[in-house]
């Protein structure tokens, strides 16, 4: 254990490097080779997150004096940044580690494994914490790291071979203060702290603001409120968001030095900034107290939304995001009895997640019974059952569930195994080329800018209707994924190779309000799994033929759709009025009619079109659709949604819907 700001994530695993570099040059005869080989073997630190790995990448990069991709390097999900063999630290995600883990269960291209961050009990850090009994070989160390970890967690998990080494190391003082009284309001209880801050403090300093919020939402709105409240006064004052569904160039500007002319910085975040990412200048936190957080229903198989309290560890760690370059304040907007009533630990990510993707790691990785795996905490039993019984759904498993040849083709592509699933039906319905497009973009997120904020102007000069407008072109009348392909091919062939002079892609993405960032995602994520599916199986590809287009036949392509997307089909519910359904409630605990809503074929769920659906509002409504992801906030919705033919179902799953 570390504290926060003791420099464990840059500086141990450079600490390592330098001992085994030194190591490897001596020509002591008492060093034995197998001794010897452990130590010319890389260093993986994994993080929970794309930003922290990229972020403390380039900052240990640059500590060491090298080219990022060269000695140090990142690995995330569909962007590699590393050099096979020159690469000596390599930061990644836990999850590409534990994909890795698939191929060579015994990592034999490291010599060490650090496990930062361990406190999150993310799903995959869980994993390879679980998988890391099977590494006790003297040539592999496993370090497992955090600043507010539950060390008796790890002690009995490893009760023999678990040494613990604690380090003080906060540079500055920060003191908490808490609030006298309930605040109802937590974003108007931000906007009043981050403005008293601003006036009451000499900006001179450079003391620069963080303010924690739940979501992206929460901070678009703040956003708009601060930039109204700090109008005359904006020159001085550089606001910066950072949410997960940002681009990266634009989550990379909380990072950066503050420009010429500006005197302070207010980073708006989500929890993405609360551990491993060091904002240069932050004297000032402000902690709401809140995030969201989802959770996985195994009766429904629904994933809610929802804004919850945070744990007293994850305090400490937004606590520790000031007090890096001098004395700190963290502003905790709750009572001192709210932050005594806090868990003192968040419940971990595999207690409360859908486990399919696991289970078919895990199947991946040669273990048999997922209910006989030694987990470091252990799901329900109901979890479990609920993930095997989707995948044997989808064909992954077999009836002794073993994992089917469709299942090791699944376990192969680095997506969702539902996107899997979709990919792998697209040579029955000849549509590959337009399946490959449409797996890529839903990988990529968050494809269509829409400028955000409650407090926004949305009349027609406004950049929130001048957004519509742009969308509109691309809106298809079936549904979500062929818009995805009308943007993407729309992209390509206008903007992708377009002359720098006329603008380019940067000029024709700013034009149609859609994220640059976002298409160059999707193209890398395609280019990948092009790859992938064109390889032949002995080469760890698929053998299929990507060449293969339905092109104008849209029908096929919706048939796809309705086959890989089946389990999360839904069906129009009758339009009634509320006197004539008996009064039925949603939710909110508010009288509805079912005009507009659906119910889901699996778990009988009652939910709408998300608003930034192309379907939304569409007369008459589809009658029967499929969807990419069913989400609970206030209400339930359906999102990704694409039109289907109810007779559709029973032809692609027979067996399912017989």
């Amino acid at each position: 254990m570390a504290e926060t700001g003791s420099g464990k994530s840059t500086q141990i695993p450079a600490y390592l490097e330098e001992g085994n570099k030194k190591i490897r040059s001596s020509s002591s005869s008492t060093i034995n080779s197998s001794t010897l080989s452990s130590y010319a073997r890389s260093i993986c630190v994994t993080q929970p997150r794309r930003v922290a790995a990229i972020t403390v990448a380039t900052r240990v990069a640059q500590e060491r004096g090298c080219v990022l991709g060269t000695t140090v390097g990142y690995r995330v999900r569909f962007d590699d940044c590393s050099h096979p063999r020159k690469t000596k630290i390599l930061y990644a995600t836990d999850g590409m580690l534990l994909r890795e883990a698939m191929g060579d269960p015994l990592l034999s291209r490291y010599g060490v494994v650090v496990l930062d961050e361990s406190h999150e009990r993310s799903l995959q850090t869980d994993i390879l914490v679980s998988k890391a009994e099977e590494w006790k070989l003297p040539r592999l160390k496993v370090v497992v790291m955090s600043a507010t970890l539950q060390i008796s967690t790890f002690q009995s998990f490893f009760p023999e071979s678990c040494s613990t080494i604690q380090i003080p190391g906060r540079l500055f003082p920060v003191q908490s203060v808490y609030t006298t009284d309930y605040q109802d309001d937590y974003i108007d209880s931000a906007l009043s702290t981050a403005l008293q801050i601003h006036y009451e403090t000499d900006i001179e300093d450079g003391g620069d603001i963080l303010v924690f919020l739940p979501g992206q939402e929460e901070i678009e709105d703040l956003n708009q409120l601060l930039k109204r409240h700090l109008e005359e006064d904006q020159k001085g004052v550089m606001i910066c968001v950072l949410y997960a569904a940002l681009p990266p160039e634009v989550q990379m500007l909380a990072f950066a030095p503050k420009p010429k002319g500006c005197s302070r910085k207010i980073i708006l975040a989500t929890n993405i900034a609360e551990t491993s990412v060091t904002l240069d200048g932050i004297r000032y936190v402000v902690d709401c107290g809140k995030h969201k957080i989802r959770d996985f229903s195994n009766s429904t198989g629904m994933e809610s939304l929802t804004v919850q309290d945070i744990s007293k560890a994850q305090a400490a760690q937004r606590m520790g995001r000031a007090g890096r370059v001098s004395a700190g304040i963290c502003f905790r907007l709750y009572t001192e009895d709210a932050f005594d009533s806090m868990a003192e630990t968040a419940v971990p990510e595999i207690s409360r997640v859908n486990l399919a993707q696991v289970i078919l790691m895990l199947k991946g990785m040669g273990v048999f019974d997922p209910l006989q795996f030694d987990y470091l905490t252990k799901p329900s039993a109901a979890s479990i059952r609920r993930a095997c019984q989707n995948l044997f759904a989808l064909g992954a498993l077999t009836e002794n569930m073993e994992l089917s040849n469709h299942g090791k083709k699944m376990a192969r592509l680095p997506v969702d195994p539902i996107y899997a699933h979709l990919l792998l039906h697209s040579p029955k319905y000849g549509c590959t080329h337009e399946m490959l497009t449409a797996v890529a973009m839903l990988s990529a997120e968050n494809v269509l800018f829409r400028p955000g904020g409650g407090g926004g102007d949305q009349g027609s000069g406004s950049l929130t209707h001048k957004a519509a407008q742009a969308h509109r072109r691309f809106a298809s009348w079936e549904g979500d994924l062929p818009t995805l392909l009308n943007i993407y091919e729309s992209w390509r062939k206008e903007a992708i190779y377009a002359p720098t002079k006329r603008g380019g892609s940067k000029s024709w993405c700013a034009r149609n309000f859609v994220s640059g960032r976002s298409l160059a995602r999707a193209y890398s994520v395609r280019q990948q799994l092009s790859t992938i599916c064109n390889n032949s199986l002995d080469k760890s590809g698929l053998g299929m033929d990507v060449s293969v287009s339905c092109g104008e036949d849209t029908v096929s392509f919706l048939k796809c759709a309705c086959a890989g997307l089946f389990l999360q089909a839904a069906a129009r519910m009758p339009s009634t009025n509320e006197a004539s359904d008996g009064g039925k409630r949603g939710n909110s605990g508010r009288l509805y009619s079912s005009r507009g809503r659906y119910k889901t074929k699996v778990g009988g769920e009652v939910a709408s079109i998300h608003p930034t659906s192309t379907l939304f509002g569409r007369n008459p409504a589809p009658k029967t659709l499929v969807y990419t992801e069913l989400l609970v906030t206030k209400k339930t919705y359906l999102r990704g949604v694409t039109q289907i033919r109810e007779e559709w179902l029973v032809e692609v799953a027979p067996d399912f819907f017989k």
